[in-house]
């Protein structure tokens, strides 16, 4: 898409609701040099699976073929595994876990939750520059 010169193969993975993955190896065996102003954790790739039990069979495979997983997270309405792919990527295997009504009840906050946000992340800013809010 750029014009850009570079020998490089394009890997491409079917996922069980038949949409895909894509992943580029550039046969350097480099990693990305990840933003030294964000942390690790942050930039990730989501993937569902139907039930817990599925991440859990995701976690195992992955420790079987030597990949380093989190234990399961437990993000009160998600279960969740992350691990690195071979490019240094953050990946997530994330299985619904929600009582009902979990999700409308955060709609119905999710408002006031940004409005919290706001003025928290105004605080902050303000601080780290020394002016008031």
């Amino acid at each position: 898409s750029t014009g850009e010169e570079k020998p490089y193969a394009h890997f491409f993975f079917e996922m069980g609701d038949g949409s895909y993955m894509a992943f580029f190896d550039l046969g350097e065996n480099e990693m990305p040099l990840p933003s030294p102003n964000t942390p690790g954790w942050v930039m990730h790739f989501a993937m569902e699976v139907e039930s817990v039990e599925k991440v859990l069979e995701m976690k195992q495979r992955l420790i079987e073929a030597g990949v380093q997983t989190t234990d399961v997270i437990d993000h009160e309405f998600i279960n969740s595994i992350y691990f690195f792919d071979p490019n240094g990527l953050r990946l997530e295997i994330t299985a619904r876990t929600e009582e009902p009504g979990y999700l409308e009840k955060a709609a119905s906050e999710a408002h006031d939750a940004m409005t919290a946000w706001t003025k928290k992340k105004a605080g902050m800013i303000a601080a780290k520059s020394g002016k008031a809010a």
